[in-house]
């Protein structure tokens, strides 16, 4: 059964108060759950050029907020520390030029020794533009909308992939036509984000492994290419925004976690898919290492070059094989081939 993963009012304009944003959400969910549909989460996403301190109000409510957003030579440590700190619902993006890949290297250092494990799962970085989407925290508001992300991996793996375009085509007809009414009554447009997103037992391994690949074998490359071969055919034929491509976020796919665990996927495993048909790097724990942090974002940014789309990049620096996430559980971090955190001198704007 399909499940609305996030429903997001994206807000560009200055119309709508706190009380109606959220009266709004609630409208728009019971129009979709009335039909049978779940709405797993609620979500906010405003424009860039919102200071975050112009939606506290919402900080603390039960509707997930993107309300930060700077580029990586604009970011104070301290502000964006206390945003995340106050804002436990706030989500922040981090906009990454090849120029200053240096920068946000010793910037997430320097964030480590302030911030747990857990904070940096509300942090990502994009690479070329802010990306309107569903997905946070890389999410930004631009026109007053609404989009939709979903959890489908269960439909997909019941069907044939040469039945998958018209699966995806069915289900996003379907909520775009719950949501005519409550949305379209005022005049927002409705987009969809159809990437497919897992979420622990629901694998995108599985999705990739039910075209004859082994993951992640040689035959895995082409079997997720395939994949979103399919995704970018069927965004092609809705109203889509953002990412529309396969999602391989770590912390939020046992069989990915698993894998890393035993050795058997490494990131630069995880780096080349993105290249061609992973949205990024996503929530996978890495070293707390300048050197290593130095590296894997000049790596993730020449993907992000190769390939010529939005990209995203969420990484959890710690100094622990296994990194305990609130929500997400236990992550295995991969390993460091350097030492030497910290040794370099941290020159952070705070």
């Amino acid at each position: 059964m399909p499940m609305v993963r996030a429903l997001t009012l994206h807000v560009k304009s200055e119309k709508y108060k706190p009380q109606e944003l959220v009266q709004l959400l609630g409208d728009l969910k019971k129009s979709i759950e009335s039909r049978g549909i779940s709405v797993w989460t609620l979500r906010a996403s405003f424009s860039e050029d919102l200071d975050w301190r112009e939606a506290i109000s919402y900080c603390g409510d039960k509707v997930m907020i993107a309300a930060y957003h700077k580029s990586v030579d604009e970011v104070r440590v301290s502000d964006l520390v206390e945003y995340l700190k106050k804002c436990g619902n706030g989500y922040a993006t981090i906009l990454a030029t090849e120029d200053n890949l240096e920068y946000l290297s010793r910037l997430y250092v320097e964030l480590s020794r302030i911030l747990s494990e857990d904070y940096f799962t509300r942090i990502g970085v994009s690479y070329g533009s802010y990306v309107q989407t569903p997905y946070f925290p890389i999410s930004t508001a631009r026109e007053d909308s609404v989009s939709v992300a979903y959890r489908y991996i269960d439909l997909l793996l019941s069907s044939e992939p040469n039945r998958w375009t018209e699966v995806i085509q069915e289900i996003t007809r379907k909520v775009g036509l719950f949501l005519k009414d409550v949305a379209g009554g005022i005049g927002l447009r409705v987009y969809h984000d159809i990437s497919i997103s897992p979420w622990m037992t629901e694998s995108s391994v599985d999705v990739v492994e039910k075209l004859g690949a082994v993951f992640p074998e040689v035959g895995t490359l082409g079997s997720v290419y395939r994949v979103n071969r399919v995704l970018t055919e069927a965004s092609s034929r809705i109203e889509s925004t953002g990412f529309n491509e396969l999602m391989m976020p770590v912390a939020e796919d046992d069989r990915l976690k698993e894998l890393v665990k035993r050795g058997k996927l490494r990131l630069e495993n995880l780096i080349g898919l993105s290249t061609a048909c992973v949205a990024g790097l996503d929530m996978v724990a890495v070293p707390r290492d300048l050197n290593y942090l130095k590296n894997l974002f000049a790596d993730t940014y020449t993907a992000f070059s190769i390939k010529k789309r939005p990209y995203g990049v969420r990484i959890v620096p710690t100094d622990k094989p296994v990194v305990e996430l609130t929500r997400f559980g236990e992550l295995p971090a991969f390993s460091s081939y350097s030492s030497g955190v910290g040794k370099e001198p941290m020159r952070i704007r705070n």
